[in-house]
């Protein structure tokens, strides 16, 4: 009987309908929403993606799981919050991999009986932060893979050399398409691009004429760079959306474009990311369904965990074959309601303890001493500080949405129930500078006994 049983289950799982159609998913590194022309941007940089959203749901109030881009990164492609995919650090002992247990989007696309391929520009997307899970190919070519020199002695974060321009990245993923991509096989492709993340490899002379500095201080200068690495990036989306059209897979393929957080670029006195400010969390976010033309814009708040849940309920993939995710899929909101059913609350954290250098004042640095927690609800956000609780923010964003007036002195009671909410997520981390796994064992018997919390 029981070989029966598992004759059925068997042939069941090799019957199990394939996806509708193609995806191609394309993450933005260091990307800020309010940079794109799409979302009201004034300058000329992005028209790839800006044609793109004329034609595709435009997410308004889309808010990344994290600031820091391997945690990001990992919620994206699990649909889980950091506090359940577990990788929660881009630099330590502990909680810096994403465990293997955890089953990703192309491991259920692949289970679907699709075909996966991946192509990333940088260390903090690559193997060793196990986000290469079910892809048949990950492309991760650049200088110093190995990501030798991420964090120097000092804990100052700097990518360096371990990461690849998008032509580069571009050009690797269409040679694969044209060669590799099965005919007969639906085609999950991520390609993953980094050039904002920093002036380290510059985009060729032409394009760096493109955006002129409204001075000669050196953070205007920088901010006009940002925007011609911008332009330069969706230049090459547009080559790849060519390549797609040129193949005859383009009118059969979702296309879902967003980016894993913004940047600082001097706002709140801030140059890089890993904090949860709005222009570090609020991300594009664009979904194109196969077919549609009509542009749609979704104002309520949405989270990046929802990607995954949206591409396969469009997509076509059993739910039956879904694990269990965090994220909802937004399908009805895109294709009906305009807006999700109900109001969703928005997480992001931030728990590594580190220094960033800023490119704009060598002699500064955004040293990160405090693991922060945010929850958005409609109106009011709440940014927890668990080392100095004294430091916690709380912003109406209807009233201030730059966040410049901390409202945590009023002591309102939509603050503290946010609090409340916090401390019951299970979300908060022991993670420490330098923790062991046998340290992290040793706490977690500790709170089971009850002696922390």
């Amino acid at each position: 009987m029981l070989v029966v049983v598992a004759a059925v289950f068997y042939t069941s799982f090799l019957q199990r309908t394939p996806p509708a159609m193609n995806v191609l998913l394309i993450t933005l590194d260091t990307t800020r929403a309010d940079h794109l022309g799409c979302y009201g941007y004034s300058k000329p940089v992005s028209p790839n993606l800006d044609k793109l959203a004329a034609e595709s749901v435009m997410f308004d109030m889309a808010i990344a799981q994290a600031a820091v881009t391997p945690v990001s990164h990992a919620s994206i492609l699990t649909g889980l919050e950091p506090y359940h995919h577990g990788l929660r650090v881009l630099h330590g002992n502990v909680a810096n991999r994403l465990d293997n247990q955890i089953k990703t989007l192309a491991e259920v696309w692949k289970d679907a009986g699709g075909q996966t391929s991946a192509f990333v520009s940088a260390f903090p997307v690559t193997e060793a932060f196990g986000l290469n899970q079910g892809f048949d190919h990950f492309d991760a070519q650049f200088q110093q893979a190995d990501g030798k020199g991420l964090i120097s002695k000092k804990g100052t974060v700097n990518t360096g050399r371990s990461q690849r321009r998008a032509d580069d990245t571009t050009t690797a993923a269409i040679k694969w398409l044209n060669k590799n991509a099965a005919p007969d096989k639906p085609l999950l492709m991520w390609v993953h691009y980094f050039d904002p993340h920093d002036p380290l490899i510059l985009p060729p002379k032409a394009i760096l004429n493109r955006f002129q500095s409204v001075s000669e201080e050196k953070d205007d200068v920088l901010r006009a760079i940002y925007d011609c690495e911008v332009f330069f990036m969706d230049s090459q989306i547009g080559r790849l959306f060519r390549a797609f059209k040129e193949r005859g897979i383009w009118k059969n393929t979702l296309i879902a474009v967003v980016a894993d957080h913004g940047e600082g670029l001097g706002d709140h006195d801030w140059w890089t990311h890993g904090i949860l400010y709005q222009e570090q969390i609020r991300v594009p976010q664009i979904i194109r369904v196969p077919g549609t033309k009509k542009k749609v814009k979704v104002s309520s708040t949405v989270r990046t965990i929802d990607l995954m849940p949206t591409i396969l309920d469009v997509a076509g993939v059993d739910p039956s074959a879904w694990p269990q995710m965090d994220g909802q899929s937004l399908k009805e909101a895109m294709t009906t309601t305009g807006q999700t059913r109900k109001s969703l609350t928005a997480y992001a954290d931030s728990v590594n303890i580190l220094t960033y250098g800023r490119f704009d004042n060598a002699a500064k640095s955004d040293r990160k001493l405090d693991k922060l927690y945010c929850l958005l609800e409609g109106r009011y956000k709440l940014i927890y500080h668990q080392l100095e609780p004294a430091n916690t923010e709380f912003y109406d964003l209807l009233t201030d949405p730059t966040e410049l007036k901390n409202l945590a002195a009023d002591s309102m009671p939509e603050m503290h129930s946010l609090i409340g909410r916090i401390k019951r997520l299970n979300a908060i981390s022991p993670i420490m500078p330098g923790m062991s796994a046998s340290d992290m064992d040793r706490l977690k018997k500790l709170k089971d006994l009850g002696y922390i919390q």
